[in-house]
């Protein structure tokens, strides 16, 4: 979502901005500030994150003026800095991408719930339900935590995108439907896949990197 400025109201702007506020101040509260402080490594993380989500999103196809066909990259990065740090540093991209590119900063707060906490929640949930309840398997974690979620949250992002689109008035349903949920199948398995090759190069090659992957979990199972 990257709404210009002059199709949402004052009104919506401003919720959409406080409710963001609070999401964040909630983040900031449970965010790992002291593992973060002492780990370079925890720090040089999260900034490459958000470039490499800045980097990701600048490269988009327009669906409708304000919707654009693009990788989120989303479940990636939750798995690899943890959901707090994902959701803030993600929320950072957001305002730099709409710096960029001149507009949509009034609808900033809503373009994060649409797109970016929802794919955040899915992965996090997900990755947690999946450590519970099966066994400690290199292939399951990169089949379920990564490429399901990955399929997951980028559904529940773009009718989440779609919904508070319909819902401040900017398109109808129908036309959402037509022009940007149409367009849908055809990204989800490659945005599982960019998520998926991702995280088994990190897996692999620097485990240690991956706040969700335990190598002593899942290789010596």
């Amino acid at each position: 979502m990257n709404v210009s400025d002059g199709l949402i109201s004052f009104e919506a702007a401003l919720l959409g901005w406080i409710s963001l506020g609070v999401l964040l101040g909630f983040c900031t509260a449970k965010a790992p500030w002291r593992a973060l402080w002492q780990s370079s490594v925890r720090q040089n993380l999260s900034v490459g994150s958000g470039v490499f989500l800045l980097l990701l999103w600048l490269f988009h196809a327009d669906a409708l003026p304000g919707l654009s066909l693009h990788f989120f990259g989303l479940t990636a990065v939750t798995l690899v800095i943890g959901w707090q740090l994902a959701l803030l540093v993600s929320t950072l991209a957001v305002l730099m991408l709409a710096g960029i590119n001149h507009a949509g900063f009034a609808a900033v707060g809503w373009a994060v719930w649409g797109m970016v906490v929802p794919p955040i929640v899915i992965t996090t949930w997900v990755n947690r339900c999946a450590q519970r309840c099966l066994p400690p398997n290199f292939f399951i974690y990169l089949f379920v935590n990564v490429f399901f979620a990955a399929i997951l949250g980028f559904i529940a992002a773009a009718l989440a995108s779609a919904g508070l689109m319909s819902a401040l008035g900017i398109y109808p349903w129908p036309v959402l439907v037509d022009s940007y949920l149409a367009l849908l199948p055809i990204q989800v398995i490659p945005e599982a896949m960019m998520n998926g090759m991702v995280m088994l190069g990190l897996t692999l090659l620097r485990p240690d990197w991956v706040i969700s992957f335990d190598d002593r979990r899942y290789f010596k199972n």
